[in-house]
């Protein structure tokens, strides 16, 4: 339980960082703080999905999907397109 609190601490700290120093950046990080929640707790949810019922066929299946998805993030930090 430890560990959401520092990773909620580190996010306050950026907010309260954005807001002394009169970045404006409240909105952009309020929305990404809501998006990388959100986020996480789908593949929170689809990882105990998965993990579970112990089914190879979807395990096998989250790994491809993970695999093939991060094969094409690097090629488009690769190539910059």
């Amino acid at each position: 339980m430890l560990e959401p609190a520092l990773a909620l601490s580190v996010a306050v700290m950026a907010a309260i960082l954005s807001y002394t120093h009169k970045l404006g950046l409240g909105g952009e990080l309020a929305c990404s703080f809501s998006r990388a929640f959100l986020q996480l707790s789908v593949i929170g949810f689809v990882l105990q999905f998965i993990f579970t019922h112990k089914n190879t066929g979807w395990i096998i299946l989250a790994y491809l999907f993970m695999v093939v998805f991060s094969v094409l993030t690097a090629n488009v930090g690769l190539l910059g397109t």
